[in-house]
């Protein structure tokens, strides 16, 4: 403090760092400088800007309207200078505190001194409050060696001898080097090497840097071997600087110079590829995942050798492990479970390259190429991915518009074809398409995925399959009808759906037979023919040679109000059974049908008619059907205009 300056004769508080923070003195800190050294070393690069120090609040400070200067001082070699301050109005603001002063850099260009520092306030009478000073040290001056001229050795003699060799690096997963000391040596003093075919190195860029905190051990460098392996072959140096703790560098050392005789790294490593033909598209595909993505190393990089392998990495993931490479073009086949990456699939560029492992080296990195991949699909991804059939997809119903029936089309659908029904997958997107595979016909109808459209919601192809598509299919017992998805990127197939189609031509077979007597001219059951009525009319399936043991008759019967079998049939009168040809003597026989109950024959009464006709069934499906017989009823009592009814005398009544 200026020895002219008068003291405050009242007392000022500085309100210190909160707990945990070191004080320099009543500074809240000096930015830069280490609070425990007891120097108070000011670091190189700190010294490069001006040195900024942090003051804390006093009080009471100035009151309101009043004012108060904070001064920072700055003493060297008994002179004290004003490095900085700050005239406050009171009151003071908490909000600006801690406050900072700074120290201009140039006042730090000093070779080394002990320098003093100290803040005071100074209030408007020309009282001044002073802190308690504290000492810094300013060094710039660099670390010296007795003789300039005298290089680093490696501690093992033998090195210099044989320089660094493969055999060296095997034996020494470091190399040790010792550095000379320099005249004057603190603890935490630094050294970093270079390495270089170049005296002094181009580019100066260090390998490396050793702190060496103690002052009592040799100067050792434990230089890692992989270092020496980005060394050319031939006559290298090894440099050092040497760094006080202040940071203050040394000039260039002389050097150590030694031979390298390694086997050649990789050196120009070509960029990945993706084998032929997957990419002949520029666009990686489903399709070509069925049949094998491969990537890898299209053409011979420099310095191989035998021994040396490929990781292959794919979108930041390694394909497999070290696979030897042999010959080239080397390939990797992308698994699956690589090439689709986790989550929701997108459209992207993938990152590929590759790493050349050798022993004893650290991997050699190739370049990087990018590749377009799309695995997205019209439908949710199964277990079997990236397979095309899905079984997961829901199968298709087919329905016949002739026989109504479901997965089963029979010669009634010949004419009027089939419609075909889905269900949606998961997370439909509009303009997905689904389309109808037919066998032997190819694709018959489709499905244009709408906006709005959701899972499990029921959809139609159309047009529906003609009975021109059903006749080319052919017949099939189990014709597989499925439906594939696209999203104009990646097809899926759906599980098939099996439907008996059965529409050939059916074989004409004889009229069925009836088994009564027919009375008069145009040859009526009568309430006399016999078997009498009552008990069910019996009709006889004749032998034929397209019968076999085991098919199966369906026979039918209806009634109508015509006596010629013509018009609409009478409600409630139809009449269908099925028997089946279980006996060599029902195939060579024929067999016997009765209809029943009454109430199938009863509504026919006065010259009406009922017809009767069967179907010979095979396997499920109908090969043969019979003509129709009509056979005329007149149920009305000779004379006297009655209804012949079960009781009646002479009709079933017992007698």
């Amino acid at each position: 403090m200026p020895d002219s300056e008068p003291i405050a004769s009242h007392q000022t508080v500085f309100l210190g760092a909160p707990d945990g923070v070191l004080m320099h003195g009543d500074f809240h800190e000096i930015v830069g400088v280490d609070p425990t050294d007891t120097e108070g070393l000011i670091p190189l690069a700190v010294s490069l800007s001006p040195l900024r120090c942090l003051i804390p609040r006093w009080i009471p400070g100035p009151s309101f309207g009043r004012f108060e200067d904070l001064e920072l001082w700055w003493r060297i070699q008994g002179n004290d200078v004003r490095a900085d301050y700050h005239r406050f109005t009171g009151p003071l603001n908490p909000a600006d505190f801690p406050f900072a002063l700074h120290v201009p850099a140039d006042f730090m260009r000093e070779v080394d001194a002990i320098i003093g520092l100290y803040f005071l306030i100074r209030d408007e009478t020309g009282f001044v409050t002073p802190s308690n000073p504290v000492s810094l040290r300013v060094d710039n001056d660099p670390p010296r060696y007795a003789d300039p001229d005298e290089p680093a050795r490696f501690v093992d003699p033998n090195i210099a001898l044989t320089g660094i060799t493969e055999q060296v690096l095997a034996d020494n997963p470091f190399i040790e080097v010792l550095v000379p000391d320099p005249v004057v040596r603190e603890g935490r003093h630094q050294i970093g090497y270079y390495l270089d075919h170049n005296v002094p190195p181009v580019p100066s860029i260090q390998k490396g840097r050793q702190e060496f905190v103690f002052t009592g051990v040799p100067m050792v460098l434990r230089i890692p071997a992989d270092v020496f392996r980005t060394l050319r072959n031939g006559t290298n140096h090894l440099q050092f600087r040497h760094y006080d703790r202040g940071g203050n560098p040394s000039g260039f050392s002389a050097p150590l110079t030694f031979q390298v005789k390694l086997m050649a790294l990789p050196a120009n490593l070509p960029r990945p590829r993706v084998r032929p033909s997957a990419y002949d598209d520029f666009l990686l595909v489903r399709e070509d995942a069925r049949a094998t993505v491969a990537a890898g190393i299209p053409t011979p990089y420099d310095n191989y050798a035998p021994g040396d392998s490929v990781v292959l990495i794919w979108d930041g993931r390694p394909v497999l492990p070290p696979q030897p490479i042999t010959a080239f073009p080397h390939w990797v086949d992308i698994l699956w479970s690589i090439l689709r990456p986790p989550g929701t699939l997108i459209r992207e560029q993938v990152k590929v390259s590759y790493e050349i492992h050798r022993s004893g080296i650290t991997p050699v990195s190739s370049p990087s190429d990018f590749f377009w991949v799309d695995l997205t699909i019209a439908g949710h991804d199964h277990a079997n991915a990236p397979a095309r059939l899905n079984a997961t997809l829901a199968r298709v119903d087919v329905f016949g518009l002739g026989s109504g029936l479901h997965n089963e089309l029979d010669n009634r659908d010949e004419v009027l074809g089939a419609q075909v029904w889905g269900i949606l997958y998961v997370a439909p997107v509009a303009g997905e398409r689904l389309t109808l595979h037919w066998p032997n016909v190819g694709p018959v109808a489709h499905y244009d995925v709408q906006p709005g459209d959701v899972f499990n919601q029921p959809f139609r192809f159309l047009p529906d399959v003609s009975g021109t598509a059903i006749r080319t299919g052919g017949n099939h017992p189990q014709l597989p009808v499925f439906y594939v998805t696209t999203n104009g990127v990646n097809e899926q197939d759906s599980p098939t759906t099996l439907v008996n189609v059965h529409i050939d031509p059916l074989v004409i077979l004889k009229p069925p037979i009836i088994q009564h007597s027919l009375h008069g001219g145009a040859q009526y059951l009568t309430c006399d023919s016999r078997p009498a009525l009552c008990d069910g009319v019996i009709w006889h399936v004749p032998p034929d040679p397209a019968l076999q043991l085991n098919d199966n008759i369906e026979f039918s019967w209806c009634g109508y109000t015509t006596n010629n079998g013509s018009g609409v049939p009478i409600s409630g009168t139809d009449f269908v059974t099925t028997i089946a040809l279980s006996t060599a003597n029902d195939v060579a026989a024929g067999i016997f049908v009765t209809v029943l109950p009454w109430s199938k024959i009863e509504p026919m009464r006065r010259y009406m008619s009922a017809e009767g006709r069967y179907r010979l069934l095979r396997g499920g499906g109908a090969i043969g059907a019979s003509t129709r017989k009509v056979v005329r009823i007149d149920r009305v009592f000779a004379g006297s205009g009655t209804v012949c009814m079960p009781g009646d005398t002479g009709f079933c009544d017992g007698s």
